[in-house]
């Protein structure tokens, strides 16, 4: 039955038809769009009145009779009319004019805009080869009113993201702004997109961490790289972004090593998944930069932290590290688990001691050992020389080589407090190659920060180590020795007695 006077009322107020009653004008709109196609190879030109004016009465008049399938025939023909013509700020306008119009249906602005888009994609846009012209403001207002009306439209997410995406390129390499570009990105929640693929999603916010980095807002990089999760990254068909993702992660860690104490070893632990990235196994190169860029900033943590020195003796398979089969690799906020397992050790070992002559292994290994290192080490100028260090830059490099000489002192510091209830300072500051101020520096340093204790008599010129024992602990010791001198004296009084009744039988 036909609605009632109300309800088209109430239908035309809110931009509703889903009520109005339909009629079939796909006879109407295919005769329609033959007359606009023959004027158009006729005149070849959009504004002869019987091409688009006529398909715009057309598209009306489907519209009202809540017919959206000619509706959208008639619209996509207008937008394809403007493409074939390349006339691209008639097909802007167009674009608009169709999706705001007054109850439109989805489905037809879907498909304009999927239309649109495909325009500016078959142009060769990516490629930089647009033929949209040489203006880019041209191509730049295109994507925009693309993006502009994709806005607020959950059935068109996937457009949305695709002119982002465009967009933010366009700026990049035409316009040489990377913050413009980043800006553009940052309008798109991809993640909440059920349209896209997870590795839709996944490459989507790995570029704009990437724009991010490159716009140097590093806080807010950090944040946008948590919306991917790291148990998602050890999907097989992601393995390629896997490793995408823990370069973005190197570079902002490098960025922000100067405040974060915590940074090499983060380091460490990316340079450690892309080794341990499937993808990277043929690549042998590639496989051994990761790991001797795992191994060279595991010497550039704080041993002081449990995790530096675990990962440390399960790169080198040491019996010394804890019990367990893997690897725990944690920041200041989160801690990521990451599976390495006997014979993954094994493998790790030896392909650390191919690595250059094994100079990383043995580098190494003088962290883990509870021996003094001297300066300069045998292979300290070659691993100092490796790509890592040297890919943020000279000044960074700089940085690097001061906090291994650093790294070294601190070793040396600990090994001294582990053999030494006291020392003079002209022999600490000897054994560990610095003047005497330098020594106490680098001891004061450590005892607020790595928890180490000592105790400096200035006028004396003593470091003590040995932390003073409360009178409880005192007494309990004594109390323990006696009792352990009491049993000894027991078990020989009885051995004694025992040779004696040996003896006398």
């Amino acid at each position: 039955s036909s609605p009632t006077i109300m309800e088209e009322a109430a239908a035309k107020a809110t931009g509703s038809s889903s009520i109005l009653e339909k009629v079939d004008r796909s006879a109407f709109a295919e005769q329609t769009i033959a007359d606009a196609k023959k004027a158009l190879e006729a005149s070849q030109s959009l504004d002869d009145p019987r091409v688009l004016e006529a398909l715009l009465a057309a598209e009306k008049k489907c519209r009202l009779s809540n017919d959206p399938v000619s509706t959208k025939a008639v619209a996509t023909t207008i937008v394809g009319m403007c493409r074939a013509q390349k006339d691209w700020p008639r097909l802007e306008s167009m674009l608009t004019v169709l999706a705001k119009r007054r109850s439109q249906s989805k489905t037809v602005i879907a498909a304009i805009l999927a239309e649109g888009l495909a325009a500016v994609e078959e142009s060769g846009h990516v490629a930089g080869t647009s033929e949209l012209g040489d203006a880019v403001e041209t191509r730049e207002t295109l994507l925009a009113t693309l993006l502009a009306l994709t806005e607020g439209r959950m059935y068109c997410e996937l457009e949305r993201a695709k002119a982002a995406r465009m967009l933010a390129t366009l700026k990049e390499r035409d316009r040489s702004d990377a913050s413009a570009a980043s800006d553009v990105l940052q309008l798109v929640n991809a993640e909440t997109y059920g349209s896209l693929s997870k590795r839709e999603k996944v490459d989507f916010v790995l570029e704009q961490v990437r724009l991010l980095l490159a716009k140097q807002d590093l806080v807010r990089a950090y944040i946008v790289s948590k919306k991917i999760q790291r148990k998602t990254l050890h999907e097989d068909d992601l393995q390629d972004l896997k490793t995408r993702f823990y370069n973005l992660m190197i570079d902002y860690h490098a960025a922000v090593a100067d405040d974060d104490a915590s940074a090499p070893f983060e380091l460490a632990q990316h340079y450690w998944n892309i080794y341990d990235t499937p993808c990277n196994r043929d690549d042998a190169a590639s496989r051994s930069d990761a790991l001797a860029g795992a191994a060279l900033f595991l010497m550039l943590s704080d041993f002081a932290e449990p995790e530096a020195s675990d990962m440390t003796h399960r790169l080198l398979g040491s019996s010394s590290s804890s019990g367990g089969s893997t690897l725990v690799a944690g920041g200041s906020s989160t801690t990521t688990t990451v599976g390495v397992v006997a014979s993954t050790s094994s493998r790790t070992r030896d392909d650390l001691s191919k690595i250059e002559g094994g100079i990383f292994k043995r580098s190494l290994e003088l962290f883990a050992r509870d021996e003094l290192i001297h300066e300069p080490t045998a292979d300290q100028a070659a691993i100092l020389r490796h790509a890592s260090l040297s890919r943020h830059g000279p000044e960074r490099l700089h940085k690097w080589t001061a906090l291994f000489h650093t790294r070294v002192v601190q070793h040396n510091i600990r090994v001294i407090a582990k053999y030494y209830k006291q020392i003079t300072m002209p022999r600490l500051a000897e054994l560990l190659q610095l003047a005497p101020d330098d020594a106490e520096r680098q001891v004061s340093h450590m005892v607020s920060e790595s928890g180490l204790y000592c105790k400096i008599d200035r006028p004396a010129g003593i470091a003590r180590f040995a932390k003073p024992k409360p009178p409880e602990e005192i007494l309990s010791d004594w109390a323990a020795d006696i009792n352990k001198m009491l049993n000894l004296v027991e078990m020989t009084c009885h051995l004694i007695n025992k040779e004696n009744m040996i003896h006398k039988v």
